[in-house]
């Protein structure tokens, strides 16, 4: 063998050798860093308890942790899930962070429940989820768990009693409200149908009819030319309706005051009735003078002069003071009698 084919194979020897010892350096991390993965997928399912009394309720957890960006299909379930094991509660499902960003906890609890004796088996749970970039849905299963359930102890030594009598409960308000309101609107029909009845009897209306005090006649007619004169109507050109306004306040007020039906009458009827009445003809000179000059106003298209319009409508008023009761004073004689009065 010449030095040429010893130097190769003197170089193969030495690239072995680097090679397996670079291999027994990197093996370990490698199988650090792989369980690490494996055991960071894995699911956990634990009991508080593994052995109750029948009925007896106790808490399932159930924990994974998986890679942050997986989607999970977290299983749904039902309330008989699991053989003889029935879920009587189930919990919110949380996630958690961990140390590690790269994985998220997700958390579940259960509460379960047996009515069977004997041991039953919580079957292994699958949670399967996907992670970016593959379309492969990987799986991670729990540990199946053991669960006893007890029967009651009964004490034999001891006498058998009688089951319990159903307890009272006391009655309450929304027991009792329906009966009061029962009676009290059977109450108020009986009470409406006797009130109906009585007023009947008495040949009354069913409700009271609440009239307005009705006002004198002589104050209605003051009140309305009041309001003639706020209204400026011969000042407005409307002397026609002025004069008709007044004429109708004053054929009114000796209706409603004297009792003779002046609406229906001409001019000198309701003078002759008014005389008849015993009023004095200087007071049936302001009717007359308001009533011929109406007359010819709405019939011979007169038109009066301005003092003419304002010397009718204080005809008109002074005609209805003087011929109103006497023992009723206006409010204006009472301010005339109190400042006179005072004056004295």
């Amino acid at each position: 063998m010449n030095s040429d084919t010893k130097d190769i194979a003197m170089k193969g020897k030495k690239c072995m050798c680097s090679g397996k010892v670079l291999g027994m350096v990197i093996l370990p991390f490698l199988t650090i860093f792989l369980a690490e993965q494996l055991s960071a997928q894995k699911a956990v399912a634990r009991i508080d308890t593994t052995s109750i009394k029948i009925g007896e309720q106790v808490q399932l957890h159930l924990d994974v942790t998986l890679p942050s960006k997986a989607t999970v299909k977290w299983p749904s379930f039902s309330d008989t899930a699991f053989s003889s094991v029935e879920i009587v509660k189930r919990s919110k499902v949380d996630t958690l962070e961990t140390t590690r960003n790269t994985f998220v906890q997700i958390r579940q609890t259960l509460t379960i429940t047996s009515f069977d004796t004997g041991y039953h088996t919580i079957p292994q749970i699958s949670i399967q989820y996907t992670v970016p970039g593959d379309t492969v849905r990987m799986e991670t299963l729990t540990d199946s768990l053991m669960l006893h359930v007890r029967t009651i102890d009964v004490d034999t030594t001891r006498a058998i009693r009688d089951i319990k009598s159903q307890m009272q409960a006391p009655i309450t308000l929304a027991e009792l409200w329906p009966i009061f309101g029962g009676a009290g609107l059977l109450g108020l029909i009986a009470g409406f149908i006797w009130y109906y009845l009585w007023r009947r009897k008495m040949n009354k209306p069913l409700f009271p009819v609440i009239r307005r005090p009705q006002l004198p006649p002589w104050q209605i007619a003051l009140e309305s030319l009041n309001e003639l004169e706020t209204k400026k109507l011969w000042q407005g050109g409307k002397v026609k309706e002025y004069y008709t306004e007044i004429t109708d306040v004053v054929r009114t007020y000796i209706e409603g005051q004297h009792q003779v039906p002046a609406m229906e009458m001409i001019s000198s009827d309701i003078i002759d009735s008014l005389e008849q009445k015993g009023i004095e003809k200087t007071i049936l000179v302001k009717v007359e003078r308001i009533l011929v000059l109406a007359d010819l106003v709405k019939f011979a298209k007169e038109n009066p002069l301005p003092p003419e319009n304002a010397e009718c409508l204080n005809n008109a008023r002074n005609f209805i003071l003087e011929t109103k009761p006497g023992e009723v004073n206006t409010p204006a004689e009472n301010e005339e009698q109190t400042s006179t009065s005072n004056s004295l």
